[in-house]
């Protein structure tokens, strides 16, 4: 796939984004599973999946939900959907429906769905509040509103490697052009805040070695979001490649280990009584 498929107001289009996607959910695969067994999702479950892309979770909520119950993946992203689609067939997710839209503004009905979860989308919206709300309204009242979203607290490589830091600093300094990058850290209160019930948090935190695929994630989004960077004058070429070399030379060395952001889990009840 090209970058051309991918929406270009998405901060990280690239022609490895795909297979970017791809690797990230096979990395948080088990904790989707987890989270899902937590919430208690089951046969018959209507499930949608806000913001999937080319596989989100919908593989773990289809074999939860069953022949009895559906799964809906949205995005508004065509080329990512035609993924999700491809994957969907390799997996027999029989029970998956695909639909585009506008993930801020979803043409969807409200009230019909018992679990409404997103993945990795708040930053790339302008307002994760209204996203939220969003969210709250598809749900059934007594359904489940979800999130999974960054925290880079945890985000570094043992040995260390001095010039990752200055690479994190700048890509948070460049998401901060289009959202918070670090959003996880606040959605448990944003939950509570938006009249959710019995809000629960989880989070997870990855160890990488042996030169794993995903150790090359923040590579990938440095490259994609070159031009925004030196556009903004956040940096200059020669230093952003003097940093992605530094940090290429970390992935690269089978000795290093890579910590992953915080991956931060939230999820709440709507209200049975809600109008």
């Amino acid at each position: 796939m090209s970058a051309n498929s991918i929406d270009q107001d998405y901060f990280l289009a690239s022609d490895e984004e795909l297979g970017r996607l791809q690797v990230q959910a096979q990395v948080w695969q088990p904790d989707a599973e987890s989270m899902l067994d937590r919430i208690g999702v089951g046969s018959g479950w209507a499930c949608a999946d806000m913001g999937c892309g080319g596989a989100g979770i919908l593989g773990p909520m289809s074999r939860r939900a069953g022949d009895s119950g559906s799964v809906l993946g949205f995005d508004s992203d065509p080329g990512l959907l035609d993924s999700a689609a491809a994957y969907r067939e390799t997996e027999d997710l029989s029970n998956v429906l695909l639909q585009l839209g506008d993930v801020t503004q979803p043409d969807l009905p409200h009230g019909a769905f018992d679990l409404v979860h997103s993945r990795f989308l708040l930053p790339h919206v302008d307002s994760p509040v209204d996203v939220l709300g969003n969210k709250v309204a598809l749900a059934k009242p007594g359904g489940v509103v979800a999130s999974q979203e960054n925290d880079h607290s945890s985000w570094n490589f043992y040995p260390h490697c001095p010039e990752w830091d200055e690479l994190l600093d700048l890509l948070e300094q460049t998401f901060a052009l289009r959202g918070d990058i670090n959003i996880g850290r606040r959605t448990f209160h944003m939950f509570r805040e938006c009249g959710l019930e019995d809000v629960r948090i989880r989070t997870s935190v990855q160890a990488l070695q042996d030169q794993h695929p995903y150790m090359r994630m923040p590579l990938i989004g440095a490259k994609a979001m070159r031009e925004r960077m030196l556009e903004a004058k956040l940096t200059t070429a020669q230093e952003l490649d003097r940093l992605i070399n530094g940090v290429e030379q970390a992935v690269d060395d089978p000795d290093r280990v890579q910590f992953t952001f915080t991956l931060v889990q939230v999820w709440g009840r709507k209200s049975p009584t809600w109008n």
